[in-house]
């Protein structure tokens, strides 16, 4: 031996098995970091698809700009696309709460929609006078016609927070295209239509012929200036900057309404939650490795103490521990890079091959494998982090064990004992069962190397209980889902519905709760008062006042961060919330506007109340524009003293889970048909978003499932090592008279044991990461329901896994001779 480095070789040579151990956890571990290193850039890209195919591929919309002011901004070097856009107005469908939004195109703007204006049948819009109208809306709207014929509607049109009255005109158009039907505006009671270049200017007032620029930036960090820059430069008022929030979100860019929606805490519940699960799938992959390791080090203690007694210092020891890591992490880090990659790719292709491309918002197979690739190519810096955290977890993992040998003097470590034996003073008791009782025993005599592999399987069970709450936050059309409080939405907004009808409604099989509106627009006479009711706020010209009356569902809703105290408030006629007008500039010149505070008492007809908080959006039904003005929200009862009206103007009725959809609809229909209204079902609306998420949940399922895979080898590899470094006690055990069966059900035990402690703290902990997740949701941190399907499926297979590992190598040892066992090495 020319080197006492040498020795890092032939030891691994020498003991095969516990080589062959470490270096299996090595590369699962590897290939759990790398698996997960390359999924989340995937699922990352597709959660920002989603955002963008939901709502445009847009950041932001500056509305009701000049010709030239929308060229000049398209022209900006800071911007990495522009998309120009002409709205000729609005047209109602009759006997429905839906309304179509008609829009000039240009050029590059129909591609920031190109997922939610998808062409199913003829050709977009060319021409002036032509449209391309989504295939709902032809039903919707009796159109019995065809391609080519001729389709007539009523349009109204108005600019942002005007005083004057709209513009309305009628105009016949001829059908080209028809879309695919595109039902996630239905929460909004928009849908959109296309008509052909030249017909703004052709049908239009010049007043009304304004355009709209979506825009996307370059930088994305500096995204707030360049807006704020771009409204300077253009006098462009806030009113007119619409933000995309669900790509802005998706996207982490941070914006002004975003910035004040948030906590004041500025504590992100979203950060938190991953950063939880990132050290939970560190914390998984590295304790395995540090337990065979320290097993594997602390089982060289005698070999150690020789090489002490000939010479060799502790630099060298830890050196020749080093040499072997390096050895094993040399041919397990790339192999377990290497398994990553195939993995990941290999749980992407079989999830996007088992369905539609539509499902996954592409057009064919090539589309949809192309922007996989996109996703998952050339991401370096994840497998290199991958690598490196393997190579830490190793090196923390020797290094203590190898020291703490090194410690040892030589006299001691070659004896075999480098520990103290310190015997307890234990009561007489009667032993139920001697083999749980010995696995007991088995288990406190090395009591670290039973906690590690206790914790080694907790954050098993953790990691696989937490991913699955936390694929969830993946989603960005839950927020969109948010929007409409039921599954149906019925709106009267003249007579409204009585009381008992309403009441006949609830009654109806399969609704669970219906959610209500009471609403009262006032416009002002021409004197600029307000008639028919007395309010001590003087409003400013031109301003509406707007009475709601909701429940508590919708009370919560508006404002989350309400005390339980303010809401009984509320509810007891004491208290209101207030949406103020929405303040207005001409040029330079602002336009005074009345502001209610928090906190001030106003009166209405006569009865104080205490402003308890102010919302940023109205409460309109249909969720139909706003009429500028003050609105104040009261409780249901509370509306009726106050207006002396009783009648619900719209409804939201939500439905069990058993359900039957056509009767529900049947029963709306029918008090429609006696009440007036009109309704609309969100049915589609919901499964169009659920089918936009069927993308990054079947993707989130298969990281979940590979990575529950290589949890459940690694507690075999576990509990298969303690096994394993055992062999000369088992030797004696079986020597002092231990049958077969008795070995066979203390390891048995020992490894119920251990699965049964681990599924209960890691059910716990799992429970904890699924709070936070919640949290990062809902901003609120509070109790949610237990995840029982996860616990149950981690705790089953964790101890159907130990119960395995420990069977799998006592089959091999209870044919080893009982010389052979004692003497191994």
């Amino acid at each position: 031996m020319k080197s006492y480095q040498a020795l890092a070789w032939k030891e691994l040579l020498a003991q095969k098995m516990t080589s062959v151990l470490i270096l299996i956890a090595i590369v699962l571990s590897t290939m759990m970091t790398t698996i997960i290193g390359q999924s989340i850039g995937i699922l990352n890209d597709m959660r920002v698809r989603q955002a963008a195919c939901l709502n445009g591929n847009r950041y932001a919309t500056l509305h009701q700009l000049s010709k030239e002011q929308a060229a000049a901004i398209s022209d900006d070097s800071r911007l990495s696309y522009s998309g120009t856009t002409i709205s000729i107005g609005t047209a109602n469908i009759q006997d429905s709460s839906l309304s179509i939004q008609l829009r000039e195109y240009g050029d590059a703007a129909l591609s920031a929609y190109k997922s939610s204006l998808q062409l199913e049948s003829g050709k977009l819009p060319d021409n002036t006078g032509e449209i391309a109208l989504p295939r709902d809306v032809l039903s919707m709207l009796n159109f019995s016609g065809s391609l080519g014929d001729t389709i007539s509607l009523d349009i109204n049109i108005s600019r942002l927070h005007d005083t004057e009255t709209g513009y309305a005109y009628s105009q016949s158009f001829t059908l080209t295209g028809i879309l695919k039907a595109n039902y996630i505006g239905y929460v909004n009671g928009i849908t959109t239509g296309i008509v052909g270049k030249g017909t703004a200017q052709k049908v239009l007032p010049e007043k009304y012929q304004l355009y709209s620029e979506d825009i996307r930036v370059a930088d994305k960090k500096n995204f707030q200036n360049t807006i704020d820059d771009l409204a300077e430069i253009y006098s462009i008022p806030d009113y007119c900057i619409q933000y995309n929030d669900t790509l802005l979100s998706a996207l982490r860019i941070n914006y002004r309404e975003k910035a004040s929606g948030d906590d004041s805490s500025g504590f992100s519940f979203m950060t938190l939650a991953g950063i939880v699960v990132g050290v939970l799938v560190l914390m998984a992959a590295g304790l395995v490795i540090y337990n065979i390791l320290k097993i594997a080090v602390t089982k060289k203690s005698k070999e150690y103490g020789t090489l002490r007694a000939i010479g060799a210092n502790r630099g060298m020891l830890n050196t020749i521990v080093v040499l072997q890591l390096i050895l094993l992490c040399s041919i397990g880090i790339p192999a377990g890079i290497l398994l990553g990659l195939l993995s990941s790719k290999g749980v992407t292709s079989a999830a996007v091959s088992l369905f539609s491309p539509e499902i996954f918002m592409a057009s064919s197979y090539n589309e949809l494998s192309e922007m996989i690739a996109q996703s998952s190519g050339g991401k370096i810096l994840p497998l290199v982090i991958s690598g490196a955290i393997t190579l830490v977890f190793a090196f923390i993992a020797s290094l203590p064990a190898a020291h703490y040998a090194a410690k040892v003097p030589p006299t001691t470590a070659m004896s075999g004992r480098i520990s103290l034996i310190k015997r307890r003073n234990r009561k007489i008791k009667h032993i139920l069962s001697f083999e749980s009782f010995y696995a007991r025993m088995n288990m406190k005599r090395n009591r670290g190397r039973t906690a590690i592999t206790i914790l080694s399987l907790i954050m098993s069970i953790t990691v696989f209980i937490a991913l699955q709450s936390f694929s969830g936050l993946l989603d960005t059309s839950a927020a969109v889902r948010k929007m409409h409080l039921g599954d149906f939405s019925v709106t009267n907004q003249t007579a409204g519905f009585s009381p008992e009808a309403v009441n006949n409604l609830a009654s109806v099989s399969g609704i669970s709760s219906i959610s209500t509106l009471k609403y009262k627009l006032y416009m002002p006479d021409e004197s600029g008062n307000i008639p028919d009711i007395k309010l001590s706020v003087q409003l400013q010209p031109g301003e509406t006042l707007h009475i709601a009356g909701i429940d508590e569902q919708r009370m919560r809703s508006l404002l989350p961060l309400l005390s339980q105290q303010e809401i009984q408030s509320v509810k007891d006629g004491k208290s209101c919330l207030i949406k103020n007008p929405v303040a207005i500039v001409y040029g330079d010149t602002a336009i005074s506007s009345t502001k209610i505070e928090t906190g001030e008492t106003i009166s209405l007809n006569g009865k104080p109340l205490k402003v308890s908080g102010i919302i940023d959006s109205p409460v309109t039904p249909d969720n139909a524009g706003f009429t500028n003005g003050v609105q104040i929200i009261v409780y249901d009862t509370v509306y009726d003293s106050l207006t002396g009206q009783r009648n619900y103007t719209e409804l939201y009725p939500s439905l069990s889970n058993d359900a039957d959809y056509k009767a529900v609809e049947n029963a709306i229909t029918s008090m429609c048909e006696k009440s007036g209204g009109t309704w609309l079902s969100y049915q589609e609306t919901d499964r169009q978003l659920l089918e936009s998420y069927e993308q990054i949940r079947l993707l989130a399922w298969g990281l979940i499932l590979l990575i529950g895979l290589i949890g459940i080898l690694n507690i075999i590899n576990t509990v298969y090592t303690n096994i394993h470094t055992r062999i000369a006690e088992i030797g004696i055990q079986r020597a002092v008279g231990m049958s077969i069966g008795s070995l066979y059900k203390t390891f048995l035990w020992e490894g119920a044991y251990y699965g049964i402690i681990a599924a209960a703290a890691g059910t716990i902990t799992g429970y904890i990461c699924t709070i936070l997740a919640n949290a990062a949701d809902s901003d609120k941190l509070q109790l949610v329901p237990l995840p029982v399907l996860p616990m149950a499926e981690a705790a089953i297979v964790s101890i159907a896994a130990c119960l395995i590992a420990s069977c799998i190598p006592l089959r091999k040892i209870e044919r080893m001779n009982i010389v052979n066992l004692i003497e191994s090495v």
